[in-house]
């Protein structure tokens, strides 16, 4: 896995697991933190949050609620149900890298 290497999953509402409510992008090298970009519902923009992602990909009870998708699945999720762009890897990293360096968990500070 290079710096810019992401895999991608959809994540399903829990009351309804055919229903798209976001969607992470993640770094998982078995040897580095994880790196976990997602799209915030509430804020309505694409978040560090490796805390939150953390929970959907190693918590047992959380593993049905995400799906593996491609990275031409996840930019047509993106736009197609978020309503928004996917940022590009280069793009994601950048945002992964700047959350480390700020030790943000879950997004940068709300002012």
């Amino acid at each position: 896995m290079t710096k810019h290497d992401f895999a991608y999953k959809v994540i399903l509402s829990s009351r309804d697991p055919s229903t798209i409510t976001s969607l992470v992008a993640y770094q998982a090298a078995a040897d580095q933190p994880l790196r976990a970009v997602t799209w915030s519902v509430p804020q309505q923009e694409w978040i560090f949050a490796p805390y939150l992602v953390s929970r959907i990909l190693f918590d047992d009870m959380e593993q049905s609620r995400g799906r593996t998708v491609d990275r031409t699945t996840a930019e047509h999720v993106a736009r197609e149900v978020l309503h928004t762009e996917l940022p590009s890897e280069i793009d994601l990293a950048e945002m992964s890298d700047e959350g480390e360096r700020n030790g943000w968990n879950y997004g940068p500070p709300r002012g």
